[in-house]
């Protein structure tokens, strides 16, 4: 690993090979945001609520819109199913984790020429959407071979909370419990986060093994087990297994609450006996949460838990040391501090220019695609998406109110122009435009001008939000979305929503 001596002299020691699998995710693009967390830094968030949190949003009266949008790009190209499925998995968990129903998704794609990666790919998100009873109420199809080898999978879920029953990852103190919710952990998704931190090889089937395997009926469980729980009032902080994890879950958890934790390995519930101690660690198996409890509520949790027919496993304990501890029963596997384990090291930003191709971008949107995805269920819909499939309003019952929801794609040249326009048009249906999630999807920022283009993007959010008054409340960034033989156009892509 290129990080090796900066870890070594950031531990005072070498560490050992347990620890360094660990910092090969947590350091991965993928986590540590290592292109983008400044540039991120410079984006408006004025209004917007808990935008370093799973899911940031706004507050409308005494309850609180929680969106976020997220990319399974790479998963896409290799395994076109379950690589949208558990995109929608993934998401649907960062909402859930703030105990917000989820109301409703979005996705916005790219294709190519490839029928089997646009077959599987909105065959996954109309599987899982349509079984977690979730509808699916804006899409935005688009077209160019630039996207044949790379698709672009960019997926939103909104959810809806009590302002004041809100959860969030940094409220973890010592003497708490760790406990690990949902699915047992298998090899599924190993090393996903630095997968996505990479250039597409040609090693499909190496790249298949660090796809995850959805199982939406497992999360509609997982869905209502933890909104009761929650209610309940019975967890302190929680924070969704993703990318890296029981790894990241737990390090987030640690970091953001200024604490430690200490994990046994042993005390996880594992659904494969052949699967190693840094595996476990890295596993991306879908439909896991962790919560944060205190030790008199692992009983009343367990029962709601079982009637569910989850499992669970209390893995480790929230300690006063801010260290990352991982033990195998009484084998210290890694001892490292949490801002180590967590904050990768500064990288050279290459802002040069060299002007990229001026590509047409074909809209695609039809019935065949569409009609697949359930838009009705849950009753809040408001229209059919024959009318502009990239356009729907939401009941807000709760707040006697309707919220607009526009998803939406520029090239990196038209980004201001995008959001100018998307606000005058909710303007025009008597909607408020209230924020932004987004998505932004580029190449390899190693090489130009694929940061010069980033860094043009940032600028533009900003600009057009300021000028709107909106706050960029949550987001994703996707980079190294390219092949050995192809590299897509680097695409932001936007959910944008409105309240009248």
């Amino acid at each position: 690993m290129k990080y090796k001596k900066y870890i070594t002299e950031k531990l005072n020691r070498v560490p050992n090979e347990f620890e360094m699998h660990l910092f090969s995710a947590t350091y991965s693009e993928h986590c540590g945001y290592l292109h983008s967390r400044k540039l991120l830094q410079k984006l408006p968030r004025k209004n917007a609520i808990y935008y370093n949190e799973n899911a940031g949003g706004i507050k409308i009266g005494e309850h609180a819109i929680l969106f976020k949008m997220e990319s399974h790009n790479h998963p896409c190209a290799v395994e076109p199913f379950n690589g949208a499925a558990t995109g929608i998995g993934g998401i649907v968990r960062d909402v859930l984790a703030m105990n917000a129903r989820p109301i409703a998704l979005c996705n916005s794609l790219k294709f190519g020429d490839d029928k089997r990666i646009i077959e599987g790919v909105v065959e996954g998100i109309s599987n899982y959407g349509n079984s977690i009873g979730v509808p699916t109420i804006s899409t935005e199809v688009l077209y160019n071979k630039a996207f044949t080898e790379n698709p672009l999978v960019n997926v939103t879920c909104i959810g809806i909370a009590e302002y004041s029953d809100i959860l969030t990852s940094n409220k973890a103190r010592p003497g708490l419990r760790l406990m690990l919710v949902g699915s047992a952990t298998m090899k599924d998704g190993m090393g996903g986060a630095s997968f996505a931190s990479k250039k597409l090889g040609d090693e499909k089937k190496e790249d298949k093994l660090s796809i995850q395997i959805a199982n939406p009926f497992m999360k509609k469980k997982l869905i209502e087990a933890c909104l009761e729980i929650f209610s309940k009032k019975l967890v302190v902080s929680c924070q969704d297994c993703g990318a890296a994890g029981i790894l990241s879950s737990t390090s987030e958890v640690a970091f953001k609450s200024n604490a430690g934790v200490e994990i046994d390995l042993e005390k996880i519930h594992i659904g494969d006996n052949s699967i190693k101690d840094f595996e476990i660690m890295l596993s991306e198996t879908q439909e896991r949460m962790l919560f944060v409890v205190e030790n008199t509520a692992v009983v009343a949790i367990s029962e709601i838990l079982k009637k569910f027919e989850l499992e669970y496993s209390v893995i480790g304990d929230v300690i006063k040391e801010k260290n990352y501890i991982v033990k195998q029963g009484n084998k210290t596997l890694a001892n490292i501090p949490v801002d180590v384990l967590v904050t990768p090291p500064d990288v050279s930003l290459d802002y040069s220019v060299e002007k990229s191709p001026e590509s047409k971008i074909i809209s695609i949107n039809n019935k065949s695609i569409f009609e697949r995805y359930d838009h009705t269920v849950g009753c809040r819909t408001v229209l059919p998406p024959e009318d502009n499939p990239q356009f729907n309003i939401l009941r807000i019952w709760e707040e006697n109110c309707e919220l607009g929801v526009y998803t939406f794609s520029s090239t990196v040249k038209n980004t201001y122009s995008a959001l100018l326009d998307a606000a005058n048009f909710f303007k025009s249906k008597g909607f408020k435009p209230v924020g932004i999630t987004n998505c932004l999807n580029f190449a390899n920022p190693e090489i130009p001008p694929t940061m010069y283009e980033f860094k043009e993007v940032i600028q533009a959010i900003k600009k057009a939000c300021d000028e709107i008054s909106i706050p960029v409340c949550s987001g994703n960034v996707s980079f190294y979305n390219e092949s050995s033989n192809s590299k897509i156009i680097n695409m932001p892509t936007f959910t944008m929503i409105g309240v009248r």
